[in-house]
């Protein structure tokens, strides 16, 4: 008879969370898209074997309405020096982002490309390779939580997982964050192929995209100008 009672008051309970977040949604109209703080890409980044020979930000991609959906609101070009080859890195900053990576590829791939060698490593999450024009391309989306993804599909279902928490939603209701963190740490990585050896090239990009990955997650930019203080 208790456990029947508890059941019926955290029915109560979930069914008024649910039409108080509904109706948050429809009378805010800013609640799911909140604006974050401004951010700047520094201008060197510890890469392991690799020396940096080039950084410069990319303000020509800069989107300068933070609030607008897939915004990108800083972007920088990193070139290292990795066993005298050299290997680039164009970072984006995006939010309100539904996660498809293909839209920030910075080439424009045909369709049979797209989403060609799709990989996964545990503790790093999803990223995707490719050769073009005698490139070796790596990409991924970095998640301000859960593992790095490629697609809408796994940016959402990190969405899910990680963003609907209690504590989140204790600080959405404040006004302070959007429930879900549409944000994105967008990585592109490239190298050249030498001697048609793709393989190769696919080794060098990932010996640099998993401590990339490792730097960037504990360097997640914050979300406003209170987490700052």
């Amino acid at each position: 008879m208790k456990w029947l009672e508890m059941r019926n008051k955290l029915l109560l309970l979930t069914c008024a969370g649910v039409f108080f977040t509904i109706g948050k949604l429809s009378f805010d109209t800013k609640a799911a898209n909140r604006q974050v703080a401004d951010f700047t890409f520094p201008e060197t980044i510890p890469l392991t074997e690799g020396k940096i020979s080039e950084s410069k930000p990319l303000t020509n991609i800069v989107i300068q309405q933070p609030r607008k959906y897939e915004a990108i609101i800083a972007a920088r070009h990193y070139r290292y020096t990795q066993n005298g080859l050299p290997l680039d890195i164009d970072m984006r900053y995006i939010v309100g982002t539904l996660g498809n990576v293909e839209t920030y590829v910075g080439v424009n791939l045909p369709p049979e490309k797209l989403f060609q060698d799709l990989r996964y490593k545990q503790g790093i999450g999803f990223y995707e390779m490719f050769v073009y024009q005698n490139k070796a391309y790596l990409k991924s989306c970095i998640n301000a939580r859960g593992g790095s993804t490629v697609t809408t599909e796994q940016f959402l279902r990190n969405r899910r997982s990680y963003d609907i928490s209690l504590n989140r939603l204790q600080v959405w209701l404040l006004g302070n964050e959007s429930l879900l963190d549409r944000r994105c740490l967008s990585a592109n990585l490239s190298t050249p192929v030498n001697n048609g050896d793709s393989k190769s090239a696919y080794q060098v990009l990932e010996k640099a995209w998993f401590p990339w990955y490792n730097w960037w997650s504990s360097h997640f930019p914050l979300i406003n100008q209170k987490s700052n203080e």
